[in-house]
């Protein structure tokens, strides 16, 4: 693994606790009402996106267990089209993809 690779996924860690430590608690209800936590959430998904469009194709290639075009969809579609953000299809993504994506992470940090 080069450098590169080692710096975005030490910072998609960051990001991925960071979401897991915010939404520890929180119900699906309570995230739909909080335009706080829905932005900060997002903000991390959105970071997650760019470390993952950062990895080389290489790493990518090696680790295919994350679908890292969805990742970085997720991201572009963040970026470029925030206000139609479905919050409930977030949810989803950061309450079923992210403790997957933090095991993978575990693994090889």
């Amino acid at each position: 693994m080069i450098d590169r690779d080692k710096t975005q996924l030490e910072f998609m860690s960051e990001e991925v606790e960071f979401i897991i430590k915010n939404l520890d608690g929180v119900s699906k209800d309570d995230f739909l009402k909080d335009d706080l936590l829905q932005h900060g959430i997002c903000m991390s998904v959105i970071n997650l996106g760019e470390s993952a469009n950062n990895l080389s194709e290489e790493f990518t290639e090696r680790y295919t267990d994350i679908p890292w075009t969805q990742v970085i969809a997720v991201r572009n579609i963040a970026v470029h089209t925030y206000q139609r953000l479905n919050m409930e299809q977030i949810w989803k993504a950061v309450t079923l993809d992210v403790p997957q994506l933090r095991e993978f992470l575990s693994k090889l940090i």
